[in-house]
């Protein structure tokens, strides 16, 4: 682990270091300009790593924040998981302050497992979920930080048990605020997030999944004019998931390290690579995500 933070933190030197001044790298560009559309294609990997008598569903949240529930097996088990993930958002500057957006989300799963001195492998890809949204930007940055508020939801959402899947609408509501405050060249940003899941129809079955409380600080740093890079923390606290008022899954928390670079080739075109660590007792969690934004 030691020699791949110090060839990421090498990769992270190098790229700042190829970027020539031109136009300031401006985190308040984070809403789309008026009756411009921007597209966010985001692909990112995650090896999730558990030990545990009691597996029970883990929560794999995206770059545009939403939360996928990923199955896992019931008994005593060790499990190695490469999990990929697309994310496709479309967004609109209705006005100068209020952005709206449409999101498609899309998985592929390898998973090896053993369970009880018994090895079994696992692959899986489809769907996971359609969501809309909307941001809104209640105060720009002056003498104090800037804030941005939004509601999200996802209007179809696939979930799948024992190889079936079942298919649920607007079951869940994600509210979430940004804010920062830019003392150059550092930028200091805050999100907070809360994810409200309702009762899910899963045939016969009827499950409760955990809402969510996100709380990320992060650090950006403008190494010139083109590149910037961020470091950060962030705090999960999940509450108690359920099937049939049957707890499956106890509330706890998480704390998750993150790291990333941001360049902008040009005034329509940005790319930004982030990484997350995350190491508890039950599950290891490690993610790369690339970003490409394009402004139309």
């Amino acid at each position: 682990i030691k020699g791949f933070l110090l060839r990421l933190i090498t990769f992270f030197i190098l790229l700042g270091s190829m970027a020539f001044a031109q136009k300031p790298v401006r985190i308040d560009e984070i809403l789309t300009e008026t009756n411009h559309l921007k597209l966010d294609t985001t692909f990112s990997y995650s090896n999730i790593q558990s030990s545990s008598n009691l597996s029970a569903s883990q929560t794999f949240q995206t770059q545009n924040g939403d939360f996928v529930t990923i199955p896992t097996y019931l008994g005593t088990s060790k499990s190695n998981r490469d999990y990929l993930n697309l994310d496709l958002t479309l967004r609109y500057g209705l006005t100068k302050d209020i952005e709206i957006f449409a999101s498609v989300n899309g998985y592929s799963s390898d998973t090896k497992n053993t369970l009880s001195g018994v090895f079994h492998n696992q692959s899986d890809k489809g769907f996971n979920a359609l969501g809309l949204g909307l941001t809104y930007q209640v105060k720009t940055e002056d003498e104090t930080p800037s804030l941005l508020l939004g509601l999200s939801t996802q209007v179809i959402e696939k979930t799948k048990i024992e190889g079936k899947t079942y298919s649920n609408n607007f079951k869940n509501y994600r509210l979430f605020a940004t804010s920062f405050y830019s003392v150059d060249p550092v930028v200091f940003l805050v999100s907070a997030s809360y994810s409200l899941n309702k009762t899910k129809n899963l045939s016969v079955l009827k499950r409760d999944d955990a809402n969510i409380f996100t709380l990320s600080p992060q650090v950006y740093f403008a190494v010139n004019p083109y590149t910037s890079l961020n470091w950060g923390v962030k705090y999960n606290h999940f509450g108690k998931t359920k099937i049939d008022n049957t707890l499956v899954g106890n509330s706890g928390s998480t704390l998750s390290f993150l790291t990333g670079v941001s360049y902008e080739f040009s005034a329509k075109t940005f790319i930004s690579i982030n990484a997350e660590y995350l190491n508890t007792n039950a599950h290891s969690q490690n993610t790369i995500a690339v970003t490409l934004s394009y402004t139309f």
